[in-house]
């Protein structure tokens, strides 16, 4: 979801894109090298999990595109994916495509109450594309210092010539974008890797101590999407019993935020600490996210789980397909 409609000055798509990955998804400071005691504290071993699962995205009221995530993780390594694509009148105007992958294992950890792992990225990869313009980025991790570097091309996807950054329709030529600071994009995490380490802090807090245990289950989490440098911040409630399009579920509510760290705009910041998620996750071992709602001042989306391919596998083999009736 990353740049859905393209604008001068907006959040754009590799912002929002990043943001629902790493929120959706789920998975300190303003300088990260704080990571290894942050709040992965006594999480257990990662159990070995494989889903597929697909979401439809609305906002207003309308069906504006489809969303598909990929997990496997074993014991020791993760690799994980998510592709979007436009739907109904947003892919009339825009016709937007993208893929995020990540992939990396799993290392141990200092925290406050003995050993933990969490997840070390190794490579992160997105690509997007609408019919004027797409994008390739590769984000590879030193294993050894933690510093992330990437590498990012823009293009006509009609006749490949490269588009300079300073021509994209949405950059302010008056403000150039500086880069990240090495020591801002060091022990970070790509908003794939986000993904597994905020939802493996909420696990461990969540379903492996249970709903007995009465101590704050928040989480925060750096990352570095090639670009920008922001947290997510957040907090899961008191499991609950909702029904979404007509189905029970028991879910964990989460509430997340992003807080702005290096490389964007003063509006961009100020419309991003505007900006809420409500999630909702599965109150199982699993802990799959079934429904996320993103608000601000000028708009709200939802996403819903609309298939789980563990059940039946027909809608992610068709991910991306023309509907037919």
């Amino acid at each position: 979801m990353q740049r859905p409609s393209p604008g001068k000055g907006g959040f754009g798509i590799k912002s929002a894109g990043a943001t629902l990955a790493a929120i959706l998804l789920l998975n300190v400071p303003a300088h990260a090298a704080a990571i290894s005691s942050i709040a992965v504290s006594d999480a257990p071993a990662p159990r070995a999990q494989s889903e597929r699962l697909t979401y439809n995205i609305m906002v207003g009221g309308l069906h504006l595109g489809d969303a598909m995530i990929t997990l496997n993780q074993s014991e020791t390594a993760y690799s994980t994916a998510m592709k979007v694509t436009a739907r109904g009148v947003a892919k009339m105007v825009k016709n937007f495509n993208s893929d995020m992958k990540g992939e990396g294992r799993f290392v141990p950890a200092a925290a406050a109450n003995g050993a933990s792992l969490m997840p070390q990225p190794a490579v992160y990869s997105r690509q997007w594309s609408t019919d004027e313009i797409a994008a390739d980025m590769t984000m590879t991790f030193d294993p050894t210092t933690g510093l992330a570097k990437s590498e990012e091309r823009y293009f006509n996807p009609a006749t490949a010539a490269p588009i300079a950054r300073e021509d994209l329709p949405w950059n302010d030529r008056g403000d150039q974008q500086k880069d990240v600071p090495a020591n801002m994009r060091t022990n970070v995490f790509d908003p794939m890797a986000a993904f597994i380490a905020a939802r493996g802090q909420l696990m461990a807090q969540v379903i492996e101590k249970g709903s007995a245990d009465a101590r704050p289950k928040n989480f925060r989490v750096p990352i570095y999407d090639g670009r920008r440098r922001y947290d997510v911040i957040g907090h899961a409630d008191a499991p609950r019993s909702v029904s979404i399009n007509g189905t029970a579920r028991e879910v964990i509510p989460v509430t997340a935020k992003l807080e702005p760290v290096f490389g964007f705009s003063k509006k961009t910041e100020d419309r991003m600490r505007e900006s809420e998620a409500k999630l909702l996750f599965s109150n199982d071992q699993r802990f799959i996210p079934v429904q996320l709602v993103v608000s601000n001042e000028m708009l709200s989306g939802v996403m819903n789980l609309d298939a789980d391919c563990s059940q039946n596998a027909a809608p992610c083999d068709t991910f991306g397909q023309e509907k037919t009736e």
